[in-house]
C-alpha cells in the first residue's frame, strides 16, 4: 500500500461547506483533500516537452515510477515527476505505427498496464523498454454504449478497474454519471460494483452549471475517489458509495485543462494538464499532513 494516508476522514458530504461567492470552495478541515494546499506556493510545476502537449492520464507503477500517455495514440511515457523529464517512451504495436485512438486513462495492476479509450475499449499490455513496440490484448467492455469514458483507475481492494463516465449516451439517465467497475480477474464488467455520481451535487458545491470529470484516482488508504474536472478546474473527493466529501478548485493559473491525477509513493498529489495550445504541464502538490486515515 502506498503511504498516502491523509488526516482522519470524519465529515460526511452533508458537512462540506457551501461555495463562497464567486464560486470558490472553502478549504475543508478533514478528509483526503484537506491534506493538500492546492496553491502555487507549495507546488512543484513543470512544463513538459512538446510531444506531451496532449498528455492525458497518469498512473504510478508498483515500484513508484510515474507513467503518462498521449491522448491520440497508444504511446506511454515514463516521466520523472521530480524534474519533468521524459525517462523513456514505448508504444502499443500495430504494424509499424502506434495504435491510434482517443485514449483517456491509464492504470497499473501489478506488472500489467491498461489504457482505455473514450469508447470503453481496454488495452492490456506489459511495460516496454525505450522506443520498444509492445504487444497488447484488447477488451471491448461495452461501456461505450452507455457513456463516454474519460478516466481510468485501479481499485486494489476489489481488484477492479474503474472507468469514469464523462457524459451519458443513448438511454442513460441524464444528471447522473457512473464509475463502472471491470474485474481484472474475470475480465468483465461488474454490473453491481459501480458508483453512481449525481452531477447536481458537484454543481452545488462549485456554484456552477454541470460537472465534466476528466480524470480519476483511487485513494488506497481511504478507499475514496479523487476526480478532477478540466472545465471547472476542480478536484472532488468521493466516498465509496458516491457521496461527495469535498470539492476544491485549483487556484494556479497554469491549470488550463486538467486531464490526469494520481498519487506519488510519498502521498503527493500529481496532476497533468493538456497544453491547450501550449505545452503540457505536470504539477506536484506535496501532502502537508501524513496522519492515519479511516474509511
Amino acid at each position: 500500500m502506498r503511504p498516502a494516508a491523509i488526516i482522519c476522514l470524519a465529515l460526511a458530504a452533508a458537512l462540506t461547506p457551501p461555495p463562497a461567492p464567486g464560486g470558490t470552495v472553502p478549504l475543508q478541515t478533514s478528509g483526503v483533500l484537506a491534506g493538500y494546499e492546492l496553491g502555487e506556493e507549495r507546488a512543484t510545476h513543470w512544463r513538459l516537452p512538446r510531444r506531451l502537449t496532449e498528455i492525458s492520464g497518469l498512473a504510478v507503477t508498483r515500484d513508484g515510477r510515474l507513467l503518462a500517455h498521449h491522448d491520440e495514440a497508444g504511446v506511454v511515457f515514463e516521466l520523472d515527476y521530480r524534474t519533468g523529464a521524459i525517462v523513456k517512451e514505448f508504444a502499443l504495436a500495430d504494424g509499424e505505427a502506434p495504435v491510434r485512438g482517443d485514449f483517456e486513462g491509464i492504470a497499473t495492476v501489478e506488472e500489467r498496464i491498461y489504457l482505455v479509450t473514450s469508447a470503453g475499449r481496454l488495452y492490456e499490455f506489459h511495460e516496454g523498454t525505450d522506443r520498444e513496440p509492445v504487444l497488447f490484448t484488447m477488451y471491448a467492455t461495452g461501456v461505450g454504449q452507455r457513456c463516454e469514458i474519460e478516466g481510468l483507475a485501479y481499485d486494489a481492494s476489489r481488484r477492479a478497474l474503474l472507468l469514469l463516465c464523462k457524459r451519458p449516451v443513448g438511454q442513460a439517465p441524464a444528471g447522473r454519471l457512473r464509475v463502472h467497475a471491470w474485474s481484472v480477474d474475470r475480465r468483465q464488467l461488474d454490473e453491481n460494483g459501480g458508483v453512481v455520481l449525481e452531477v447536481g451535487d458537484f454543481s452545488r458545491h462549485l456554484g456552477t452549471n454541470g460537472f465534466r470529470p476528466s480524470g480519476i484516482e483511487w485513494h488506497p488508504d481511504s478507499g475514496r475517489l479523487l476526480i478532477v474536472a478540466a472545465r471547472q478546474q476542480a478536484i472532488a473527493e468521493v466516498t465509496p458509495d458516491g457521496a461527495i466529501a469535498a470539492v476544491r478548485r485549483f487556484s494556479a493559473g497554469w491549470h488550463r485543462q486538467v486531464e490526469g491525477v494520481t498519487l506519488a509513493p510519498d502521498g503527493s498529489l500529481i496532476v497533468a494538464d493538456e497544453g491547450a495550445g501550449g505545452r503540457g504541464r505536470l504539477t506536484v502538490y506535496p501532502a502537508v499532513s501524513l496522519q492515519g486515515a479511516e474509511r
